[in-house]
């Protein structure tokens, strides 16, 4: 499992939204710097995370699933690239 902190703001306030939006992102880069697992497990561990810090699963799911706000999905951490040997091009 990996850390989700718990929400900031009462359930009605329009906070919480960005507020779990940044608790997930922070949370997902953790873990895709730290897990190997697939897509879907990835998902699953977030969603149980955020469960036992005291979100909502429907207000998770949504999150999750929204991205943000501007019809973008979260952003999906791209595999670090290896740098070793590279030489910048204005180096030339």
């Amino acid at each position: 499992m990996t850390y989700v902190a718990s929400p900031s703001y009462d359930r009605n306030d329009p906070s919480r939204v960005s507020n779990l939006r940044q608790c997930l992102d922070t949370a997902r880069r953790r873990l895709d710097e730290t897990s190997q697992a697939s897509e879907t497990e990835k998902i699953e561990t977030l969603v149980a995370s955020a469960i036992e810090a005291g979100w909502e699963e429907d207000e998770v799911r949504e999150a999750l699933s929204a991205g943000d706000g501007h019809g973008n999905k979260m952003p999906e951490q791209e595999p670090p690239v290896p740098t070793i040997g590279v030489v910048p091009s204005s180096s030339f």
